[in-house]
């Protein structure tokens, strides 16, 4: 779920593009729930989330990089050609 904060700027800036259209302005709680219930429907992770999973990838590719290194010297010593 989203916070509060994020919560707050984003119905803010929904409030301001409704102003800028001339358009009559929902109430904030009306605004809040709307703004709220769309979110919810939303695959959304977290920022922490999103940096343990990179951290993750990125170890992960590492090891592939190594075990591919290796495997490429290992076929050069025995003479086989590498296969793609």
């Amino acid at each position: 779920m989203l916070k509060p904060e994020h919560l707050q700027r984003i119905t803010d800036e929904i409030a301001a593009k409704f102003g800028e259209l001339n358009q009559p302005l929902p109430t904030s709680q009306t605004l809040k729930k709307r703004v709220g219930e769309v979110a919810a429907k939303l695959d959304l992770v977290s920022r922490e989330d999103y940096d343990r999973l990179l951290q993750i990838h990125q170890r992960t590719r590492q090891k592939v990089d190594q075990l591919n290194s290796r495997l490429d010297a290992l076929e050069a010593k025995l003479g086989s050609p590498a296969k793609d």
